[in-house]
């Protein structure tokens, strides 16, 4: 069975996407995302072929788009890692 999970936009539209991933990273050299909630949802378009993704994180207890530059490019980096090693890490929070 899917996971779906409700994100609420800025113009106040609600909209129901599947979940691809969500993971919270233990690692220091991770410091902007440590002990972040990170979730990654299908937006449920294609481009040139390929799936779109969204990514959030949590902050003050809701999913926000990720804003901060450096907390993307650990975002990214952690996605690459579980992405060369094959790891599962759906259900794990």
């Amino acid at each position: 069975m899917e996971e779906k999970i409700k994100i609420s936009r800025p113009t106040g539209e609600i909209d129901e996407k599947k979940v691809i991933c969500h993971f919270k990273t233990t690692d220091d050299s991770c410091p902007h995302i440590k002990g972040v909630s990170i979730l990654i949802v299908d937006r449920e378009e294609n481009n040139n072929g390929n799936k779109v993704l969204e990514f959030y994180w949590e902050k003050d207890g809701v999913y926000q788009a990720i804003a901060d530059t450096e907390a993307w490019a650990e975002v990214k980096s952690v996605v690459v890692d579980i992405i060369k090693n094959n790891v599962e890490v759906a259900g794990e929070d």
